[in-house]
């Protein structure tokens, strides 16, 4: 009797450090705690710039020294004896950014000899030149504030190259810009364009991953106010007095446009988008050992000659010394003795020129020296 009880002990004993063993060991075989690496995102920025700036391809420009009625436009009764005689044509940023847009426009006599233009600096200068002169006085003039309008209408998105060729606009009254025999500017800054995404297209956070969303977006609407649209014309006197007949030929007007984006400018007092041009000069190289430049406008003129060198046998030779420069007639000449070595060998070298522009700045131009 004893003996069974003391067996029942015992086994309710190791019945118990049996379960306790075995919790202990449970807890023992437990993972360490972990650290999740986390990831990266390689974040895209959302941001494009489309220039799409819409100018005319055609124009209309007569010379009109006798003051004939001459139609100007679609209306019978739409005529005019002004001397000179212009449509007047429109400028369309459909761009992201501002814009400044810059308009050089080259003008050549195309006669030649004894019975040649003479470009001049006022209407009096022309209207009281000899009877010998054929003195003429031409000048760019630029819309006012007046929104320019393609007929009646406002400008849209839609505005083509072909409606910029004869829009309404009224001119400024003291703005024109005189031109000359060569390369003469004026500039306008224009607003941007409204953009908008395109029927269909989304830009989701998380699921466009491109930089270049451009393609996601249409114009939908110019600036307001008629501050993306902007206009110009020609205008100006002749002297009557000379007999015209004796020029066979006209002259040539031609208009090049460029655009960058737009900064701190300031539109011109008196008009919707005129503000002051500027333009780098230009070299160029006909003549063996001389080098002819346009002087440029505004701060980017040139202003002081510096040094010159050109390309020796692949290194830059400093030839400032044999250089004489005309700023008059905008030309810098090269001493013949300093070309032998060039010309021996055939080669036309590339020439750097260095100078002082009107804002300060000294920069460099080059130019292809004819040296054979």
């Amino acid at each position: 009797m004893k003996e069974k009880n003391l067996k029942k002990v015992l086994a309710f004993a190791m019945s118990t450090t049996m379960v306790m063993g075995m919790s202990m060991t449970a807890f023992a075989e437990d993972p360490a705690p972990t650290t999740p690496d986390g990831g990266d995102v390689t974040a895209p920025i959302y941001s494009f710039d489309l220039t799409s700036v819409v100018v005319p391809t055609t124009y209309a420009v007569a010379f009109n020294p006798d003051e004939l009625t001459v139609k100007v436009g679609n209306d019978a009764s739409d005529t005019s004896t002004d001397q000179i005689l212009s449509k007047n044509y429109g400028i369309v940023n459909k761009s992201t950014k501002d814009k400044i847009v810059s308009v050089e426009l080259q003008v050549e006599d195309l006669n030649t000899g004894d019975n040649h233009v003479t470009f001049v600096d006022t209407a009096a200068d022309a209207t009281g030149a000899d009877e010998d002169e054929y003195a003429v006085y031409l000048a760019a003039t630029p819309a006012d504030a007046t929104e320019v309008k393609i007929g009646t209408a406002s400008a849209d998105k839609d505005t083509a190259a072909a409606a910029l060729a004869d829009v309404e606009m009224t001119k400024a009254s003291a703005n024109d810009v005189t031109m000359h025999s060569g390369s003469n500017h004026i500039a306008f800054k224009l607003d941007k364009a409204t953009y908008s995404l395109k029927s269909g297209s989304s830009l989701e956070l998380g699921t466009t991953n491109n930089n270049d969303v451009g393609s996601l977006y249409e114009v939908t609407a110019l600036a307001g106010a008629g501050k993306g649209i902007t206009g110009f014309t020609f205008t100006g006197a002749m002297n009557k007095k000379a007999d015209w007949t004796k020029l066979q030929n006209g002259i040539k007007i031609t208009a090049i446009y460029t655009s960058k984006n737009a900064g701190t400018e300031t539109v011109d007092s008196g008009t919707g988008a005129m503000v002051p041009a500027t333009a780098a000069p230009t070299f160029s190289s006909n003549a063996i050992g001389e080098i002819t430049y346009t002087a440029g406008v505004g701060d980017l003129a040139f202003k002081e000659f510096k040094s010159i060198s050109a390309l020796w046998q692949g290194n830059p030779l400093d030839i400032t010394s044999s250089a004489s420069v005309d700023t008059t007639n905008s030309k810098i000449t090269i001493a013949s003795s300093m070309l032998s070595g060039w010309a021996k060998k055939g080669e036309d070298p590339i020439a750097t020129i260095t100078y002082e522009n009107q804002g300060g700045q000294e920069v460099t131009g080059t130019v292809t020296l004819k040296t054979h």
